[in-house]
This record gives C-alpha cells, structure tokens and sequence, in this order.
C-alpha cells in the first residue's frame, strides 16, 4: 500500500516504479566504488591511473565503433542512404526557423525550472546557486545566449563537461561495462534548453517527426510505444493475421551519430543559416575530463582534459533518431 501510494502521488510514475524496485532489490550500481581496473594486460589500482584509463577509454569508443562499421561509401544505390530519403519526403522543407532572441523572462523561467541541486562542475556554480542570483545574472547571461544565436557561434567556455562513469553489469574491473554520464555546466544546461524550445516549437508547428517517434517529445514516454506495439500484436491476433517484430539494440546509438549525416539533414528541417552554423558549432571542439570519487578516502580524482566531438545532445536528439533508425 505504501509504495502504491508513492507511485499513485509522483509525477513520474514510471521514474518512481524504477527507484521502488532497485531499492528492494538492492540494486544501486551508480554508487559502485571503483578501487582498480583491468586495461588490457594492465592491473590499475592508483586512482589517478583509473580515471585517465576511463577518460581514454571514453574518448576513443566511438572511434572504435566506427572502425567496425561496415563502409558503405562505395555502395551507390541511393536507397539506401539518407540523402535519398530526405530528397523524397522533404522536396519542398519548411519555412527556414529565424530564432528570435531570448527575454529575460525566458530565461528566468529556464532557470527556475531546473532542478535543484547542490552540486557543482569545474565552474562551482551550482543550479541552487544559479537560482539564487537569477535576480543578477539573468541579463547578461541572456545577452550572452543572444549574440550566439546572432553569431552562429556556441560560447567554448560552455563546451566543458566533466564524466561519471556509471557501472551497468558485468565484470568490474572491465571498463567496458561502465557508461558515461556527462555533466553540463549550468550556464550550458540554460543555453541548451532555450535552444531546444525554440527549436521543438519549429518542428511541432511545421510536423516535422514522425508519428511512432515517442522520444524526446512532450506528452509521450516508453509506456506509449510499448502500448502501440502491444495493440498492434492483439488487432492482428483477432484478425487472424501474422504479427511480426524487429528489435534492435545499437550499441552508443546517440554517441556515435554521424555527426556529417545529422547537420546535412538539419536543412531538410528548415534548419540553415546562422541556426545551423550554431548547432554545428555547438558539436565542435568540445572537452570532457572524468571524475571518479571514493567514499572510502573522501577524494576525488579527476582525469585531464581531452578534446571531443561532442554527442548528440537533447538538442539534436529528436533529429537523430531518425538517423538511427
């Protein structure tokens, strides 16, 4: 009855129904310490060695799972590439998107929505922090996010992201059964959601994403797909037809985007000019450093910083899911 109650009372339901059963399971992988590691032949038990053996480890994924990619660029029968899909449903693209500068007030209502937290990245501003002083800092912080949109170009001091490396399964002492979680500073997180407003206001006017995309749009969740899949298995049961399904799992599906693919398509979108020239910048030259603290020596350590194209964040992300599809 009680977890009933907590679950009936949240406003994330299915968040909540998640933290209920890991707590009577006991299963709380995120806080696994991390006392040594195994790369390659290499028994790493110094904190510092195992913070820059994730933060290399980190660094080059991607670059490893492209070189097992099959190369398609000698195939040149154009149904297969993306090109030829965007050239046949987007032959005449939306108006191009003009994003008007920010008020105040918009980014105000960005700040206070944020969560609080106390926690803080490289800068040691935290978003309890930045809520306090929004009072103060909302104007040039809104002066600032309105030259970018004017420039095209993303601010570098907001390309900087510290990395936790959260155990899922496995051996761990295997790097490889470790994610990353990166950290955004919260001047970053601000800019980004602005963007990300202006930008989903564009595709929802013009209808831009797909019908059974659920992801990363307001008002749907997992839980709809999941229903959409099982309604389509049970008309097909009563009508007496064949129900079939293909499920795939991609390994770093959001991280290894092509990043080429993702900013030619933006056009299709009524994405160019000036809005195009940020988003890209915003993917370029970005830097991230890991961070690993131990409990057990109340310390952290943290890993030099390394320059990175950067993932697909929320921005780009209801943009490239259709990519990975």
């Amino acid at each position: 009855m009680y977890y009933d109650t907590k679950i009936q009372k949240s406003n994330n339901k299915c968040k909540t129904t998640w933290e209920i059963i890991k707590k009577l399971t006991n299963n709380h992988h995120s806080h696994t310490e991390i006392q040594e590691l195994m790369v390659g032949n290499k028994h790493l038990k110094d904190q510092q060695d195992i913070t820059d053996a994730f933060n290399d480890y980190f660094s080059s994924i991607i670059d490893n799972i492209n070189k097992n990619k099959v190369n398609n660029k000698n195939n040149n029968a154009k149904v297969f590439t993306t090109q030829y899909y965007l050239e046949q449903n987007y032959a005449h693209p939306p108006l191009s998107l003009v994003i008007k500068t920010f008020s105040t007030k918009d980014i105000t209502s960005i700040i206070k929505a944020l969560k609080t937290k106390n926690s803080h990245q490289f800068d040691e501003i935290s978003v309890k922090l930045l809520k306090v002083s929004a009072t103060y800092i909302c104007s040039p912080l809104t002066h600032i996010c309105n030259k970018s949109i004017l420039s095209g170009i993303f601010p570098d001091c907001m390309k900087f992201s510290v990395v936790k490396p959260i155990y899922k399964k496995g051996n761990k002492m295997n790097p490889t059964n470790y994610r990353p979680i990166s950290l955004l500073i919260s001047f970053s997180k601000v800019f980004e959601k602005a963007l990300y407003n202006r930008i989903t206001k564009h595709w929802n006017t013009n209808n831009l994403l797909v019908g059974n995309q659920f992801s990363f749009r307001k008002g749907t969740a997992t839980k709809d797909a999941i229903f959409k899949l099982t309604n389509e298995i049970l008309k097909a049961l009563n009508n007496k037809t064949l129900a079939g399904s293909i499920f795939c799992d991609l390994e770093k599906a959001f991280d290894s985007v092509n990043h080429d693919i993702l900013l030619s398509k933006l056009s299709y979108y009524g994405i160019s000019g000036k809005v195009k020239s940020l988003l890209k910048s915003y993917l370029q030259n970005r830097y991230q450093r890991v961070l690993i603290t131990n409990s057990l020596f109340n310390s952290n350590t943290v890993s030099k910083w390394t320059n990175m194209w950067g993932a697909a964040g929320l921005t780009f992300r209801p943009f490239a899911i259709p990519i990975i599809h």
